[in-house]
């Protein structure tokens, strides 16, 4: 091979290489090819769409990835053919609701909610999609908060993240349960009270070893007996002794007590001030 031929050949590879074909697409707007080829930095998901972003990442299982909500849709809804927890489904035209107890696209104006606002369950959307607006009753007062919908076979709880597991059953408007939808348990913090997640008249308390719940707030002050944590005041839990247990201060590795030794179970995240 000549020395100019050599020459072309070197000036001709760097052209090819900045001239990468990139077209302007959106996910889930190119459907993946038959080995499960996409364009340049998209990766074909378990939906064999095209997401941007890293391979590793499997956005129907994330549930990142929001239907874009389309302002004057014209196609017909579906009911029972998509999936809330992901958006998928209802193919760029509306959003999925879960609605009566069943996956139903939505078209018009989608919710705005987030997670732990208080929403009216008899309304068909009020939270964000992906969310659910959970029916909740403390006393004679009834309303509703915004939960995140859940996959529970998901093993990596990627939908729910940490400090939240999924194991919350959805309710209907009326308090019948629907035990095929599943929610997120709230990520709220038991000590400082201060998360949006459980507004009044809700309070935040421990749940398990290393989750959290919100539930109507309790009214027994400290030192008084109890016999579940909801009972007593926001911050404090239901502690001590069988047959024994009365209302104490929550604390935390991080949070120490004012007064006493903060008592917490091996592998827990917050405990009681003994």
């Amino acid at each position: 091979m000549g020395l100019r031929q050599l020459a072309a050949i070197l000036v001709f590879v760097p052209m090819i290489v900045f001239g990468c074909y990139n077209p302007n697409i959106s996910d889930r707007g190119y459907a993946c090819g038959d080995h499960g080829e996409c364009p340049t930095h998209f990766h074909c998901a378990s939906n064999h769409l095209c997401y941007q972003g890293d391979a590793s990442v499997d956005m129907p299982l994330v549930c990142n990835s929001v239907t874009t909500v389309q302002p004057t849709c014209s196609k017909g809804a579906a009911s029972g053919q998509c999936n809330p927890i992901c958006q998928t489904g209802c193919n760029n035209c509306g959003w999925c609701e879960v609605v009566g107890g069943a996956a139903t696209c939505l078209t018009g104006s989608a919710g705005k909610k987030d997670v732990g606002t208080i929403c009216d369950p008899s309304k068909e959307s009020q939270c964000l999609p992906g969310l659910y607006c959970q029916p909740e009753t403390c006393g004679t007062v009834t309303s509703g908060s915004c939960y995140r919908l859940c996959d529970p076979s998901d093993a990596t709880n990627s939908i729910c993240g940490t400090g939240s597991v999924c194991n919350v059953v959805a309710k209907k408007s009326g308090g019948e349960s629907i035990p095929q939808i599943m929610l997120c348990t709230p990520i709220c913090d038991p000590i400082s009270q201060t998360s949006a997640s459980c507004m009044a008249p809700f309070a935040c308390y421990p749940s398990g070893l290393t989750e959290s719940e919100c539930d109507c707030a309790g009214t027994s002050a400290t030192g008084q007996s109890c016999q579940l944590a909801e009972q007593c005041i926001p911050g404090d839990a239901c502690a001590g002794p069988t047959s024994a247990t009365v209302c104490s201060p929550i604390c935390s590795t991080s949070v120490a007590c004012a007064s006493g030794t903060c008592n917490i179970l091996g592998g827990a995240t917050y405990g009681t001030c003994m």
